[in-house]
């Protein structure tokens, strides 16, 4: 094993590289976030604050099988470390779930589930933390293994950020294999076989933020015709204007891992991302997501903002930044303090127009109920003239706004039931004192509708009384 230096460039791609898209030489056989290969996406959800046998805060993970009809909550595998096959033993804090990655790691048309827990104990370790990936397989999610930690001295909370990518230039080893990439509480991030070959890996030393904070998102990029992704890391701390290593976790900040070390732009601060077609051109842009209010991060709207770099696979410099907050013309609200507009986005073609949708998360809006943005694409810029907010006290979704609810502080955009329309699936981890809440939303001609919508609590998702389990912090899929 060896340490290398992990050049995190602050831009975004060096000029003359293809543009970005949604599959790669490594990319799953068949339908991508398909767990049990029935050719319909499935979704899993996380409650990592979960009581399991008696262990407050153990942590679980719930996969909702997709199906013609969407989810159907009765059909779903509830896997927690207790679980036939699964490492390990359910303890107080574990937190198993706290990040959760999809992908097809061994290529079988089965995909397979990354799974955190940044509390575990290892080896004495207390909080040290812990990675498992549970292999989907013909006989359901009864198969896994640890993804050892290379760097245990160097960091706790392994397994608080995931990624899976073919990173051949940040690891070397790799020869065009995926790797799984894990983030700490520390600066690094930790590149591992994902075939777990070999239980050794490569890290690197964080860019500029504060390590004191660790990795707090990590944002996998995919290349056309090559075995060499991108990654997009935010961490934070950036000592910038007297902001950064003030002990607060203040400033967050935007590193794009460029194993040439090409530098270039800063891109805008930010604690979430994500990538997609906005403008239907084929070429993928990138969305940056800043729920900072100015009081914690200079610069930056009242109640967070999204950024969007248009076409910002071609070169180095976007062909267009476009800029929202709950100001912007046409959205609805208005931006304040601890809104957190931005601590979530997803993308995905919710109206089937060939254009993608960008989909915002506000869990502070309204004192922490909660709500969510629907943008749509269009050929230019995002259309803010005709953006809709949905809420709990949105007509057709189930149950009412209150405090804490934390509605949006996770949203996923994905076609459950394969008929060509994104849906968008929204968690409230916060809702009834803490024990969460998930919804999905029908994606359609007009962009997203409550018809049909589907809610689901910790009883339907098959927690029981999981107590306060924070059901819906993770949300995810391919």
């Amino acid at each position: 094993m060896r340490k290398r230096t992990l050049l995190m460039s602050a831009t975004l791609l060096a000029s003359g590289l293809t543009p970005l898209v949604a599959a790669s030489a490594e990319a799953a056989v068949g339908t991508p976030g398909d767990v049990n290969k029935d050719g319909y996406r499935d979704i899993v959800l996380s409650a990592p604050d979960a009581t399991v046998a008696g262990h407050a805060k153990a942590g679980a993970v719930v996969v909702m099988y997709g199906t013609s009809h969407g989810i159907d909550p009765t059909r779903r595998t509830v896997l927690t470390q207790n679980s036939t096959g699964v490492p390990g033993t359910a303890e107080a804090g574990d937190r198993f779930g706290a990040a959760v990655v999809v992908h097809d790691l061994n290529r079988d048309g089965y995909s397979d589930l990354v799974v955190g827990s940044p509390g575990e104990e290892v080896d004495g370790d207390v909080g040290g933390g812990s990675v498992t990936v549970v292999y989907g397989t013909a006989s359901g999610l009864t198969k896994a293994k640890p993804v050892d930690d290379p760097w245990p001295g160097s960091h706790d909370a392994y397994g608080r950020t995931l990624a899976v990518g073919t990173y051949n230039g940040l690891n070397p080893v790799s020869d065009g294999k995926l790797s799984i990439v894990v983030g700490a509480n520390d600066a690094e991030v930790t590149l591992m076989p994902a075939d777990l070959s070999a239980q050794s890996g490569t890290s690197g030393n964080g860019y500029g933020f504060n390590p004191a904070h660790g990795i707090v998102a990590l944002t996998p990029i995919d290349l056309p015709n090559t075995d060499d992704d991108r990654l997009i890391v935010h961490g934070r701390g950036v000592s910038d204007g007297g902001w950064g290593y003030d002990g607060t976790g203040d400033d967050p900040h935007t590193y794009f891992a460029d194993p040439a070390g090409f530098e270039g732009a800063d891109l805008p601060a930010g604690t979430t991302s994500a990538v997609g077609d906005l403008n239907g051109n084929g070429s993928p842009d990138l969305v940056i997501g800043n729920p900072e209010d100015p009081s914690q991060s200079p610069g930056t709207s009242l109640g967070g903002q999204i950024t969007i770099y248009y076409d910002a696979g071609y070169s180095g410099s976007p062909s267009r930044v476009q800029t929202i907050t709950q100001d912007t013309a046409g959205v609805p609200g208005s931006g304040e303090a601890k809104d957190r507009f931005g601590a979530s986005v997803a993308i995905g073609d919710t109206d089937k127009d060939g254009r993608a949708d960008l989909v915002i998360g506000a869990p502070g809006e309204d004192g922490g109920s909660g709500a969510v943005t629907v943008v749509r694409g269009t050929t230019g810029q995002l259309d803010t003239a005709h953006a809709r907010t949905w809420s709990q006290n949105s007509p057709g979704v189930s149950g009412s706004s209150e405090a804490g609810d934390a509605f949006g502080a996770a949203v996923r955009v994905l076609d459950l039931n394969k008929d060509g329309y994104a849906d968008l699936v929204v968690g409230a981890p916060g809702e009834n004192g803490g024990v969460g809440v998930v919804w999905t939303l029908r994606g359609s001609a007009s962009s997203i509708t409550a018809a049909g919508s589907v809610t689901v609590g910790t009883g339907g998702a098959g927690l029981g009384s999981a107590g306060a389990a924070g059901f819906g912090n993770v949300v995810t899929g391919p």
